[in-house]
């Protein structure tokens, strides 16, 4: 369900950090999505800030300095993850506080706001824990990935995306369709790390490879065709970035020699 349980502790129990779950107004709504949005802004800058760090702890390494550099980016890394857990629970809030009086489901977009933001903080902690590096991490990585990316969906088919007299237009529905494909993508590139890869391609046929079986084949194929549907729903918008993103997820499902996928593609938009 949309409100469901979802990795790294965002149970539908407990007290959430805007109020009681069981609030339910505009005014609560407001409040736990702005708290929200303030989260996720803040997990994201930590993630930047780590990323700095990494790079200068990197550059002092190579001029052999240690002092006063080194666990910096870990530092970030944990603040960034904390934030964004926080930011999930505050997102889940403010779903639960949408679905109640006050609101008209086709015009009040509380509800798909709350879920795409949600879905992006699972998205980024998703790509986080990938970038740590080993098959464990890489486990953990889709296990967010797919939730993030059944976020996206749910917010897909909120009222306010789906009602015909809603001004969630073509280009809104374009581009949470592109962060759903993107969890996908994360999905399947995190699957075929943590199960060691291999799955070999021929035209209409698929062989199973030498290791790892179809590991995160499926996640590919769906990516692939959410990103084709975002580039015919807003063509003259992000319609060239979800075409070419569309066909690295197509070209991630074929494997030539020992490479997998297209070279230097960094998983992101």
């Amino acid at each position: 369900s949309p409100g469901g349980e979802s990795p790294g502790g965002e149970s539908p129990g407990g007290e959430s950090p805007a109020g009681s779950s069981s609030s339910s107004s505009p005014a609560a709504a407001a409040a736990a999505g702005n708290l929200a949005n303030a989260l996720l802004a803040r997990g994201r800058l930590q993630r930047r800030l780590a990323n700095a760090a990494a790079r200068e702890e990197a550059r002092a390494r190579r001029a052999g300095i240690r002092a006063g550099v080194e666990g910096a980016s870990d530092f970030h890394t944990e603040l960034a993850e904390e934030f964004l857990v926080l930011a999930g629970r505050s997102f889940r809030a403010a779903l639960v506080a949408a679905d109640g009086p006050g609101f008209e489901p086709a015009t009040s977009p509380g509800a798909t706001r709350a879920l795409t933001g949600w879905g992006a903080a699972l998205a980024l902690r998703g790509r986080m824990v990938f970038e740590a590096g080993d098959p464990e991490s890489s486990a953990e990585a889709a296990a967010l990935a797919l939730a993030a990316s059944e976020k996206y969906r749910a917010a897909l088919e909120t009222p306010f995306a789906t009602d015909p007299s809603s001004p969630f237009d073509g280009a809104q529905r374009a581009g949470t369709l592109m962060d759903w494909g993107d969890a996908l993508r994360l999905a399947g590139e995190a699957t075929r790390d943590a199960e060691g890869g291999g799955f070999v391609r021929y035209d209409d046929a698929t062989t199973e490879g030498d290791a790892g079986g179809f590991a995160g084949l499926e996640f590919f194929e769906q990516a692939a065709n959410v990103f084709a549907e975002a580039a015919r729903l807003d063509p003259d918008g992000c319609g060239a970035e979800a075409s070419r993103l569309a066909a690295a997820c197509e070209d991630a499902m074929y494997v030539d020699g020992d490479d997998v996928g297209r070279d230097g593609d960094d998983g992101g938009r």
